[in-house]
């Protein structure tokens, strides 16, 4: 593959609004898959599979959208380049910090049915190969256009777009407990303004959306690492229940659950144009 991400910047009426979909992505490199002990329909399991898909119109709208092909499984692009434990990485230290996974840190030991993702521990040199591969770019483009639009505009808002099963898993926080249709988190308010949560929020339930802020995710380290309101970068994660736009059973694709959210969030960036004088 020639490009791990791609760059997508509006032609015409530029918004300060970075859109980012660091997990949709499938794309594992040779490499890495001979070392690894899934395979089939397990890749799929913990992919948030579409989501670029109810952000594809986003440019033109005026927002930058930024989209990993890579699979979550080869690094986890929401998580922190020194979230691992001793059994990921050989010598390796696990840290407990707020928002971080360890096992299923930076790089994935097991997937949330805790089945082994890799065969093994990796050597130091693999991993920071892997981190220099493809966790460092991804986010040095991230803060990049963040740059840009705040030199630009003064402004940005970072909207960090994931999915999530409908169902909390075991080993969830929320375990065998349905979730709300759209979880938008703000790490309890510290990433970005309470308008901005609250104008997310107000368009969700107007669409008919179900809604519940910060519960079971209150935000990945994309939105605690660049979400900085005092600077005025307002970063919000927006989960999304994947039982709206597919069957998470067989992967299928719901094409009306799609297009009902690309239709929603392209409203969501016509609200946001409003807003951004106010913040």
């Amino acid at each position: 593959m020639d490009t791990y991400f791609d760059i997508f910047r509006p032609t015409k009426d530029p918004l300060p609004i970075l859109v980012d979909v660091p997990h949709a992505g499938e794309w594992i490199p040779d490499d890495v898959l001979s070392e690894m002990a899934v395979d089939g329909n397990t890749l799929k399991r913990d992919l948030d599979l579409y989501v670029d898909q109810f952000w594809t119109d986003a440019t033109d709208y005026g927002a930058t959208m930024i989209r990993s092909n890579v699979s979550r499984y080869v690094v986890d692009l929401n998580r922190a380049g020194d979230d691992i434990s001793e059994l990921t990485v050989i010598g390796g230290k696990r840290i407990n910090k707020p928002g971080y996974y360890q096992d299923r840190g930076v790089v994935w030991r097991t997937t949330t049915d805790r089945i082994d993702v890799m065969s093994g521990p990796m050597t130091q040199a693999a991993f920071d190969k892997r981190i220099a591969t493809f966790h460092t770019p991804y986010h040095q483009a991230i803060r990049s256009e963040i740059d840009r639009l705040v030199e630009t505009f003064g402004i940005c808002i970072l909207l960090d777009a994931h999915s999530m099963p409908s169902l909390g898993r075991a080993g969830h926080s929320d375990s065998g407990t349905y979730r709300a249709d759209i979880v938008p988190g703000d790490v309890k308010g510290k990433s970005c303004s309470l308008l901005l949560s609250n104008t997310l929020k107000h368009h969700y339930k107007e669409q008919g959306f179900s809604v519940q802020g910060n519960t079971p995710y209150q935000g990945g380290w994309i939105t605690r690492h660049f979400g900085d309101p005092k600077n005025n970068i307002h970063a919000i994660q927006i989960e999304v229940n994947r039982a709206l736009y597919m069957n998470e059973k067989n992967f299928v694709k719901n094409k009306m659950g799609i297009q009902r959210l690309l239709k929603t969030n392209m409203a969501l960036l016509e609200s946001l144009k409003k807003l951004i004088p106010e913040l």
